[in-house]
């Protein structure tokens, strides 16, 4: 088949110099000049072509039309080129000019693109013309056949077909498939399904052709409630080669319950998939979603470990591992440690790994360490959420460092991301405050979380301590007791802020 010739552009890029000289050559009417420009411009349009520089191309055909506007090639890549920029009825012009000054050159795309536009009867005359040219060019018959296909005349697609293998000696595998999907096609099941048998006596071997069939036999069993030939015909499917891994995931997902596997069942079908495919992460991937589907969280995280063995820089799978971790009861607090180093140590660059790396150096009390990572992985955080996270840890550990022009800046980022984030206002208010700041600012800001978190503890303190700083004591107190009242477990902070607001207010 010419699919390839539906492509806009690559089929113009076939044109050998042979052509290109030939065609040439017919135009008596121009100079040895012309000529020798004429076949400049040409290659030189083929070349820009082949190098994607289309506008030079177009640009150079141009200047090619202005030479001999006749010339086949010419017209022929003009006509490709019309047809990206405009439409097909805007080439179809150039596409005849350029059949009629070279049918067998030419002749497929002026058809198509006349079928395509409409003009049916000019396809079939060129056609017709072609088989005439040129008996023996299966292109031909195949377009025949394609428009037949289309059109849905089975009688005069399988006569066509019928020429093909004539010409061809016997019927190829493609052959067979393609009068399997027009019988198919038509409705016509059990003719189709006979094609596919005759074929296999020939060549018994044919995994594709074989695939087919039992495909096919797997329905009818499926449909007839026969799970014993049915279970048969799905391990013929899954132990031929011929058929892809994907499909065979597919079937052991989609016929599972219906032909009776338990959850044993099916696990016993994916590993003995694996064992067929020892290195396919898809089917390793299966497994570790049914033992997660399963809840054996242990089982998929081997089978996860095992994966990494075979593709450690997978950052998707080791969120998928990261997950079941945390899902797992029985891993422990530091064997998530130990992975998060061993990810980051893989991945340096990764924003998410480089978060959690940053987190465990903070939670070790290793603010060196910290900031050193924070700073690397801000440089190649670019997803608004993941950059987010990274710039409130930044700017919580700059305001403990007391590097407050850093802490405002990162902070000051982070709300451009999220303008109504809690936390970055609190934080951000609160290291205004013990940093002398803008206090003003800082109560602003501190008022929105208790507009939007009217009873957490933290932003009730943090709004009282700025009131306290501010001399507004009286407001300050009412605040800070409804910190207290809201408190779950004692705070020392927030006791230690209400004896001071109270002491200060006594004072008074």
């Amino acid at each position: 088949m010419r699919q390839a010739r539906y492509i806009v552009l690559a089929w113009a890029l076939i044109v050998v110099s042979g052509q290109l000289s030939a065609a040439s050559k017919q135009r008596s009417v121009l100079t040895e000049q012309e000529q020798m420009r004429l076949d400049y411009y040409l290659y030189a349009a083929l070349q820009a072509s082949e190098s994607n520089e289309h506008a030079k191309a177009f640009f150079l055909l141009e200047l090619c039309n202005e030479t001999d506007p006749d010339n086949p090639t010419v017209c022929s890549m003009r006509g490709a080129y019309m047809q990206s920029l405009y439409d097909k009825k805007t080439a179809l012009p150039l596409l005849r000019k350029a059949y009629e000054g070279s049918p067998d050159d030419y002749w497929y795309r002026y058809a198509v693109t006349a079928y395509e536009t409409g003009h049916r009867d000019v396809t079939m005359k060129v056609l017709k013309n072609m088989r005439k040219r040129q008996p023996k060019d299966i292109d031909v018959l195949e377009l025949y056949e394609s428009i037949y296909r289309h059109e849905h005349k089975t009688k005069e697609a399988l006569a066509i077909r019928d020429a093909i293998d004539k010409l061809t000696g016997e019927p190829t595998e493609q052959s067979v498939m393609t009068r399997f999907d027009i019988l198919r096609g038509a409705n016509r099941g059990d003719e189709a399904f006979r094609v596919l048998e005759d074929y296999l006596v020939r060549d018994p071997n044919n995994g594709r052709v074989q695939a087919m069939r039992t495909d096919i036999l797997l329905g009818r069993a499926l449909s007839k409630s026969d799970r014993a030939s049915a279970r048969e015909y799905l391990r013929q499917m899954l132990h031929n080669p011929d058929v892809p891994l994907q499909r065979k995931l597919w079937l052991v997902n989609t016929y599972r319950n219906t032909l009776g596997y338990d959850e044993q069942g099916k696990r016993a079908l994916l590993l003995e998939l694996r064992d067929m495919y020892p290195y396919e992460q898809q089917v390793y991937q299966a497994l570790l979603d049914y033992e997660k589907e399963q809840e054996n969280y242990s089982a998929a995280l081997e089978i996860g470990r095992t994966m990494l063995n075979m593709n450690p820089t997978d950052a998707e799978l080791r969120e998928q591992i990261a997950n079941l971790m945390r899902d797992d009861d029985s891993v422990t607090t530091e064997e998530v440690g130990l992975f998060i180093d061993e990810s980051y140590a893989v991945l340096p660059d990764n924003p998410k790994w480089g978060y959690f790396k940053a987190l465990r150096c903070w939670q070790h009390g290793d603010q060196d360490s910290t900031l050193i990572v924070l700073e690397r992985t801000l440089k190649n955080a670019e997803e608004p959420m993941v950059r987010l996270e990274l710039l409130v840890l930044y700017g919580d550990l700059n305001g403990q460092l007391k590097r407050y022009d850093k802490a405002y800046a990162a902070y000051d980022e982070a709300l451009k991301l999220a303008p109504d984030h809690i936390g970055v206002l609190n934080n951000y208010a609160w290291t205004l405050a013990i940093s002398g700041g803008d206090l003003k600012k800082a109560e602003k800001m501190s008022q929105r979380t208790i507009q939007k978190d009217a009873n957490n503890p933290t932003y009730l303190d943090t709004y009282a301590w700025i009131l306290h700083l501010q001399g507004q004591d009286t407001l300050a107190l009412f605040y800070i007791k409804k910190a207290m009242e809201n408190a779950t477990h004692d705070d020392g902070t927030i006791a230690e802020h209400y004896k001071a607001i109270k002491d200060r207010c006594a004072q008074r």
